[in-house]
């Protein structure tokens, strides 16, 4: 017999082409009729979704309904978290998905019980690292719908799901029909015969188990009424047996089966489109998302660590509340950017806010410590925010009476020279009353600056006045720079690359293409060709340990599509790209122009001079190695072509017979290869929320713009028209292969913030609050101008380190394996022993003590609770 296990739920979207306030208001009625509804009928039970942030913002309104609800939770009739939002699963970095769960456990507490099921019904495909990272957040269990293809990846919708080391195991539950496919519960044989029986005759054409999963119901669905009582009624109609049921009673039905086990990522789009190029709509949302997300994980919440144990004091609420607007903002359609503007102009208003909170936690911190140390004008606070020594360059900006500057017996370029002039009457305040003055004149200087720093801490670093010239980059006529390893030249308008006696003319290149589609996909348009943005001229900048070259360009391109199709070149474009070279196998590039063109794409090329073999990208604790896929006859198997397009967190390498091409950035994360040449996509523009028929996309117009009764729904603000575009971007050219230790510790090179204060008097709003930061009531004193917390061998990868969310003296250290080997941690932990660490906890991300382990396995994270013996005065 076969036992079908119906669960009734809502999808709630906090905002899509609707508004999250037009959601509050939905959730208003419909919230309130779930709860009535659940205690006037025990049997019930109703999931909210699986993320806490709809449930909070209800309880705003209605405090007096959390009685109601506590005790709901708790007689489990009403299932919420554990996710704080509904995360996007490609775009979003391990650590930020961690923080949806640590914040959906942790705030859900308030309330009662969490729901334990990694629930992402409608998430755009799947990273295959998901089973590692919800291993970590306490859960052994999926629910998910799209990305998954049936007899391909795996024959039954119920499987086991490891993480690429193969060891890391969850319980997976896809819903082929998606999250809808019981929706509309109604005791009608129209109904039973239409919807409800050929739903579970399709699952079962996939697997022979006698329990088969129905979710009964949609977006900003309500609460069915009497659900017991009409899936009784629906019993009597139907050829299965129904029951009422939840996704944790079906979980452990299956948990009792033998099921297959797969490996990898859930990214094709046979019975549900994943909107494989959905990575490079509005990207200047999604450029202000992957920054906070970095400030966040590699800046503020270390240097909350340090300050805390200095005795600068900040509760986590402020951390969490800026984590929050950063979570709302990675909901997957708010991270995808399939939203109508309203809402990306709520989303940019999020991400202002939660950078002002973070950016003024910082001020405070570093200027407290500066006036604690009694920094004077020629003093600069750096801090190391990883517990790993410091060695290499940092990029500072220095305010100076003079640019003839140097720093005592350390090199150092100034990159950039502003001088801000002189002022006159001036009122300044002084105990003697008020007075004008004619206030100088200063520098702002732009610095590379090498330096060392020590792991976890903070050094003090001095410079004087000189009477010979500054170290300035100073322009030359020959149009190329070079080291050791390689020369980048401008030649007969192309950039042309040296290396080991090879050469590649034409290296990197930028190309335009129109763009038909709409905030999900990209789509071009029939008989468009791609055009060469063309590069004019080159100026070349040179100093010791750094040469720098700029290249500019202008092209006439099409204003709109009316006019490419007409093939008229109407606007403008001009660039510019700034190339700089230091003494290693990397080229360093920002490219910078404002975009007055519509509805286009525009991708970075870079030729590598031979056939590319592979792909390796990075994604959350890993690589994944990919090949391009055949697009022949996909009309026949996929609800979208499956284009080789492909995501990428921060890193993408391409081999060849000849070299290794490692391309890193942290503006953009959508790349394809085709034959010599990675692409790599910087935007698309569009005018439109959906559409229908696009030539990648055949039929009815996702986001619901050709539903009945539905309009399309124009997108200005996603055409970007006169945004200031900028990306920086490392390349780094070798002839081994792809070394995943090797090129994760050029990541963290790369990654690692410049972090400093200069306590000055020259402009007191350099920093947003300097001249409001108080002096604190109990006076704080630093004697040591060199100062580490912690510092451990650079073998081992630090994910992140923040303050525990549940013991405010302690914090937590998470260490990343992101290689195919083992990583021993012996030595380490008999380190930590010899420290001034008293206690160190095996842990997960939900602060929950686990089983101490001698290794971090492949493509995995260990995470440690830390306790210091004692704070000593600095």
């Amino acid at each position: 017999m076969t036992n079908v296990h119906i669960v009734n739920h809502t999808h709630w979207d906090r905002e899509w082409y609707f508004t999250s306030m037009d959601a509050l208001v939905l959730s208003d009625q419909l919230f309130s009729d779930a709860i009535d509804e659940l205690l006037s009928n025990p049997q019930a039970s109703f999931v909210l979704d699986g993320q806490l942030s709809i449930l909070d913002e209800y309880v705003e309104l209605y405090p007096e309904r959390l009685t109601d609800i506590k005790r709901l939770i708790e007689q489990k009739q009403l299932f919420i978290g554990p996710w704080y939002t509904q995360t996007d699963a490609f775009f979003t970095s391990g650590e930020s998905i961690l923080r949806n769960a640590m914040i959906g456990v942790f705030e859900s507490k308030k309330y009662g019980d969490y729901m334990p099921i990694g629930y992402l019904p409608d998430t755009f495909g799947f990273n295959a690292q998901i089973p590692v990272i919800l291993k970590e957040a306490g859960l052994d269990n999926v629910v998910l719908w799209r990305g998954v293809h049936l007899g391909k990846h795996v024959q039954s919708p119920y499987f086991k799901w490891r993480g690429l080391g193969n060891h890391q195991e969850i319980y997976a539950l896809n819903l082929p029909q998606g999250y809808g496919t019981g929706m509309l519960l109604e005791p009608t044989t129209e109904y039973v015969d239409g919807r409800l029986d050929p739903a579970v005759d399709f699952i079962k054409k996939f697997t022979d188990t006698e329990d088969i999963l129905i979710p009964s119901g949609n977006d900003q669905l309500a609460i069915i009424t009497n659900f017991n009582g009409k899936v009784k009624s629906i019993n009597q109609l139907g050829r299965y047996h129904y029951q009422v049921s939840s996704y944790q009673d079906f979980l452990e039905k299956i948990k009792q089966k033998d099921l297959e086990t797969y490996v990898g990522e859930f990214r094709s789009p046979v019975l549900a489109r994943v909107h494989k190029t959905i990575g490079s709509v509005r990207m200047d949302i999604k450029q202000s998302i992957y920054q906070l997300e970095q400030k966040l994980i590699k800046r503020i919440e270390p240097i909350l660590v340090i300050a805390n144990q200095l005795g600068i004091r900040f509760s986590n609420r402020l951390l969490l509340k800026a984590w929050k607007k950063l979570l709302e903002s990675q909901a997957h359609d708010s991270l995808a950017g399939c939203v109508s503007d309203s809402v990306a102009e709520d989303i940019r208003h999020r991400l202002k806010e939660a950078n002002e909170i973070s950016d003024s936690m910082e001020n405070t911190i570093m200027k407290q410590m500066a006036e604690a140390l009694k920094l004077k004008n020629e003093d600069i606070l750096l801090l190391n925010t990883e517990p790993h020594k410091f060695r290499g360059y940092k990029t500072i900006q220095v305010l100076t009476k003079r640019k003839d500057i140097h720093f005592y017996d350390r090199d150092f370029t100034i990159e950039k020279v502003d001088y801000v002039d002189s002022r006159e009457n001036i009122l300044e305040e002084t105990p003697a009353g008020n007075r004008y003055i004619t206030e100088p004149g200063y520098y702002i200087l732009t610095i590379r600056l090498a330096c060392e720093l020590p792991g976890l801490g903070y050094r003090v670093l001095s410079f004087g006045y000189s009477e010979y010239s500054a170290q300035e980059l100073v322009r030359t006529e020959i149009k190329e720079i070079a080291n050791s390893h390689m020369t980048l030249s401008f030649k007969e308008n192309e950039l042309v690359l040296e290396r080991n006696e090879a050469i590649i003319t034409d290296f990197i290149s930028i190309y335009d293409e129109g763009n038909a589609g709409d905030t999900y996909d990209y789509s071009p348009i029939y008989g468009d060709e791609s055009i060469r943005l063309d590069y004019k001229n080159a100026e070349v900048y040179k100093a010791d340990g750094m040469q720098q070259m700029k290249v500019f360009g202008e092209i006439q391109l099409p204003h709109n599509m009316e006019d490419r199709l007409a093939g008229a070149k109407t606007v403008k474009f001009p660039f510019l790209i700034t190339f700089t070279l230091a003494e290693d196998d990397c080229i360093r590039g920002n490219l910078n122009f404002i975009n007055t063109v519509l509805n286009h794409r525009m991708r970075l090329k870079i030729n590598t001079g031979s056939r590319i073999r592979k792909a390796t990208a990075a994604l959350p604790f890993g690589y994944i190695r990919r090949t391009n896929q055949s697009q022949k006859g996909w009309e026949n198997t996929y609800s979208e072509k499956p284009v080789n397009v492909e995501p990428f967190d921060g890193i993408v390498s391409v081999e060849t017979v000849n070299n290794t091409i490692t391309f890193h950035t942290k503006d953009t994360k959508e790349y394809e290869y085709k034959e010599n040449d990675l692409y790599i996509t910087l935007f698309a523009t569009t005018d439109s929320l959906g559409k229908p028929d696009l030539a990648y996309r055949p039929g009815r117009a996702s986001g619901d713009t050709t539903k009945r009764g539905h309009i399309m729904m124009e997108t200005p603000s996603a055409q970007l028209l006169n945004k200031n575009m900028q990306y920086n971007f490392a390349i780094n050219i070798g002839n081994e292969a792809f070394s995943e230790e090797a090129v994760t510790e050029w990541r963290r090179y790369e990654e690692s913030p410049s972090i400093y204060y200069q306590l000055q008097d020259f402009n007191y709003f350099i920093n947003r609050i300097d001249n409001k930061i108080q002096p604190k009531r109990q006076e704080l004193t630093l004697t040591e101008t060199r100062f580490s917390l912690l510092e451990i061998d650079n073998q081992y990868f630090v994910s992140s380190c923040y303050n525990s969310y549940y013991y405010p003296e302690k914090f937590i250290i998470r260490l990343e394996n992101p290689t195919y080997q083992s990583v021993a941690i012996n030595e380490l932990m008999d380190k930590f022993k010899d420290s001034n660490i008293s206690n160190v906890t095996p842990i997960n991300a939900m602060e929950e003590t686990v089983d101490a382990s001698e290794e971090i396995k492949p493509y995995s994270v260990v995470s440690f609770l830390v306790e210091l013996k004692e704070k000593k005065k600095r």
